[in-house]
């Protein structure tokens, strides 16, 4: 399975970019409007690893919060 973390399982997830114009309130403007809502793909932050296992070198991609806590 291509772009998911093989300790977690953390995958990617489908999230909204919203795109805004306008000056906010606080500078001075009349404030932010949206004016566009469309899907976007967050993927983890994948990393190889090198684990050695009974002697056996195994090459795994996990995310950056998994090589922390591995090594």
């Amino acid at each position: 399975m291509a772009k998911v973390c093989e300790v977690c399982g953390k995958g990617p997830i489908v999230v909204n970019a919203v795109t805004r114009r306008g000056k906010a309130r606080a500078a001075g403007g009349v404030g932010r409007k949206v004016t566009g809502v469309s899907k976007r793909v967050q993927k983890p932050n994948l990393q190889p690893l090198t684990v050695t296992r009974a002697g056996i070198s195994l090459r795994m991609r996990v995310c950056s919060k998994c090589r922390k806590s591995l090594t």
